[in-house]
């Protein structure tokens, strides 16, 4: 196990034959990583909603997309929590223990990516330490990477993103003023950024 730092994970999924992303079993690909992967690759989250909805039965499987282009990952969805809360542990550790052993069995060999399952507040918002080990324990026959950075919620990134392209425009013009001559220009071009990004 590599554990990678201070990257988004996003830009390297196609560097490696398989993906694995945590999600909860409300098939909800909504923020993170995850919301990136559901605008990067749209047809795993065409398969995603295809699963029962709140189902507890998915905690400690695998939903296994293959991909639609040669060049893409395997991406392999992880059920390893409930609905998501923002002020509490909602990672089901046996869970991602189990989902990690079977991507172990299955993906024997290959170069793997992920990020630190169950540590976002997008997948389980679980003990940094116990996640590690949990990974490193049933992740053995895999030529793993692990993604280790911050992720944000995605309405968060999106104003971020705004913000810098405001700022930027107000220097191009020498301005300091807050006018609707800003924003105009900088929404006309937003989606096409956002997109770019992976974060529309």
């Amino acid at each position: 196990m590599n554990i990678i730092t201070g990257k988004d994970a996003i830009w390297e999924t196609d560097k490696y034959d398989v993906v694995l992303v945590g999600t909860s079993i409300y098939c909800m690909l909504t923020n993170g990583f995850q919301s990136k992967i559901r605008f990067k690759y749209p047809y795993v989250d065409k398969e995603n909603n295809k699963t029962p909805f709140g189902d507890k039965r998915k905690l400690g499987k695998r939903l296994t997309v293959d991909p639609i282009e040669e060049g893409q990952p395997i991406i392999s969805l992880l059920y390893i929590c409930k609905y998501p809360h923002s002020k509490r542990v909602f990672v089901d550790y046996d869970a991602l223990e189990n989902a990690l052993a079977t991507a172990n069995a299955e993906f024997k060999g290959k170069k793997v990516m992920t990020t630190l399952l169950g540590e976002s507040a997008f997948d389980g918002n679980g003990d940094r330490e116990k996640l590690l080990k949990i990974i490193e324990e049933n992740t053995k026959d895999l030529d793993l990477d692990v993604y280790d950075y911050k992720q944000l919620p995605r309405i968060r990134e999106k104003g971020l993103i705004m913000s810098k392209l405001i700022t930027r425009r107000r220097h191009e013009r020498g301005e300091n003023k807050l006018t609707k001559k800003y924003y105009k220009p900088v929404w006309e071009g937003l989606d096409k950024i956002l997109k770019e990004l992976y974060l529309n």
